[in-house]
């Protein structure tokens, strides 16, 4: 994993404590990662353990540049397994699941909205910078 992607990782996790929906925690991430100018993309379909052949429909993630994804919603449907994705990972390392879906497009949320859904969290996200990426002045 770069350093960007932990460090990513390690911002978002506090997010699922939340034990909120997919659909809820993809919102909540596009729209920090939106505020950073980071490219990302929401999906919305289903994801399958190939193993188990459990599936949880509907399901939202998000798919980041070169092969990336967030999901901190999956091991809650499907068990938490160390072989099942959660995080920050590359879609590559987890072969067991196939993840299945279209493009969703994330409504946009107030800042007092999105802390109101997170229990106060969204106002203590920092997510990190990354390289090449224009801060606000």
């Amino acid at each position: 994993m770069s350093d960007w992607h932990d460090e990513l990782e390690f911002v978002l996790l506090p997010l699922e404590d939340l034990r909120i929906d997919s659909d809820c925690m993809t919102f909540v991430i596009s729209n920090a990662l939106s505020e950073h100018g980071i490219f990302h993309q929401c999906r919305i379909g289903y994801a399958e353990d190939q193993l188990s052949r459990m599936t949880t429909s509907p399901h939202c993630w998000i798919e980041l540049e070169q092969g990336w994804c967030i999901d901190l919603t999956l091991r809650e449907w499907l068990g938490d397994e160390d072989d099942l994705p959660h995080g920050v990972f590359q879609l590559s390392d987890y072969p067991r699941v196939r993840y299945q879906g279209t493009a969703l497009l994330a409504p946009h949320f107030d800042p007092e909205d999105l802390i109101a859904m997170t229990n106060d969290l969204y106002s203590k996200l920092k997510l990190p910078w990354q390289t090449g990426q224009a801060r606000a002045a």
